[in-house]
């Protein structure tokens, strides 16, 4: 009768405090992956809102750490409270709610990344959200499926930078989320659709107020650098560039994610210039960086190693070079009305009109990329966590006349790691 009695109290206790009226729950990452993450949400009425977590999870919502709201504001039809997670411990989950004086929000968990370059990584990587929902809906739930370590999200979230659409976004975005409560982080850069660099810091407390900056996963293992390709592309951000690259010289691999291709393989899209002129040659002074991911086009590509070169042999100011050349992918689509890839270059290698996101698995040795058509995203079976970067079954790979797997290895002349 007793235990009867607590199981009636608890699921009353439930019932009766989830009333903390908030929605758009979601991580975002930047800095050192493996000791800080943010959280923000939508705080649709209540005060004195605080995040309460945990590193088990917690009876009767008994968490042992809570923080105020770091920073709030207004925008997009959203009240959006951030709070920043620091001196985290690496490779560990964190579970998690907001409470406010009306109750408590369901409990999520999300997790830190390692901090051993030993580790290998997951990650999705695409753009190109837009407005057709259904569409999006459904790599939306790839990510849920896939669990990867974080969402690498280049631009053009929504098509028109109104309330409406990214109040849309967000609920779509809520089906990334697992059934167990799980968070996957994002990573984000700007997009054209995005009318000012505002939105990226409002929505997704991006470090920098001119949206580029540096993310760490596995210690020495990767950096990541996230471009504005919608700002100048010399004075700050060229500096940044420089400087970040430099500075990571003799981490394993860098990878740089911007929003609009170099050269897009769709034949209406303009050639980025700017991009040639001043990303390019920075890309290419350092050897360890070996990819790099594009979106905007509604299309998708990947191209053989390239470097810059106006010689015999070279298209539209590159040419194969399979030793030190830099890998291109992505192109889109996360939803975007698809475009036909109809600007095949002789460096390109396979573009098709597909609606997809990239996979890409870093480890020391390699880096491994890998397009999923996400249409069939009911059908997949979820990952492992303890093997995430296992083909689940039910995957639909892309797999055109060169083969699913773009396979990227270190160059011989990379510097000593640091």
């Amino acid at each position: 009768m007793k235990s009867r009695l607590i199981t009636l109290f608890s699921l009353f206790f439930f019932a009766f405090n989830l009333n903390a009226k908030v929605r758009f729950v979601r991580a975002v990452m930047s800095g050192n992956t493996s000791e800080s993450v943010t959280i923000i949400w939508d705080q649709l009425s209540g005060s004195e809102p605080e995040l309460l977590f945990d590193t088990i999870y917690p009876k009767d919502f008994n968490f042992s750490y809570n923080l105020p709201v770091t920073v709030s504001n207004h925008s997009k039809g959203m009240h959006n409270n951030i709070v920043r997670l620091e001196g985290l411990k690496p490779s560990t989950t964190y579970f998690f709610c907001i409470k406010d004086n009306e109750g408590f929000s369901r409990i999520y968990h999300v997790s830190t990344c390692s901090d051993s370059e030993n580790e290998t990584f997951s990650f999705i990587a695409g753009g190109d959200s837009r407005d057709r929902r259904e569409t999006r809906v459904k790599a939306n739930k790839m990510v849920a499926k896939i669990k990867p370590h974080a969402v690498l999200f280049n631009g053009d979230f929504i098509g028109i930078d109104i309330e409406k659409q990214w109040i849309e976004w967000f609920e779509d975005w809520e089906n990334t989320i697992g059934k167990d409560g799980r968070v996957t982080p994002m990573v984000v850069t700007r997009g054209n659709h995005e009318l000012s660099n505002k939105v990226l810091v409002d929505l997704f407390d991006v470090p920098n107020k001119k949206v580029y900056y540096s993310t760490y996963f596995g210690g020495n293992l990767l950096h990541l650098v996230s471009l504005n390709s919608e700002i100048l592309k010399i004075g700050g951000q060229k500096r940044f560039l420089r400087s970040a690259l430099k500075e990571n010289e003799g981490k394993y691999w860098q990878i740089a994610q911007y929003h609009r291709p170099v050269r897009p393989h769709v034949g209406h899209k303009k050639e980025m210039e700017t991009q040639y002129r001043n990303f390019v040659p920075l890309f290419e002074k350092y050897p360890n960086l070996k990819l790099c991911l594009e979106n905007d086009s509604h299309t998708c590509k990947t191209t053989w190693p390239i470097i810059k070169d106006n010689g015999p042999g070279s298209e539209e100011g590159f040419k194969r070079n399979d030793s030190i050349g830099i890998t291109y992918v992505g192109e889109g689509c996360w939803g975007a009305p698809l475009r036909a890839a109809d600007d095949p270059k002789c460096w390109t290698r396979n573009s098709e009109a597909i609606n997809q996101v990239n996979w890409i698995i870093v480890s020391k040795d390699m880096i491994r990329v890998m397009t999923i058509k996400y249409e069939n995203g009911d059908e997949v079976v979820e990952v492992d966590l303890n093997n995430r970067t296992e083909l689940p079954q039910g995957i639909d790979l892309w797999t055109p006349s060169n083969g699913a797997f773009v396979d990227i290895y270190p160059s011989t002349n990379v510097k000593s790691r640091k």
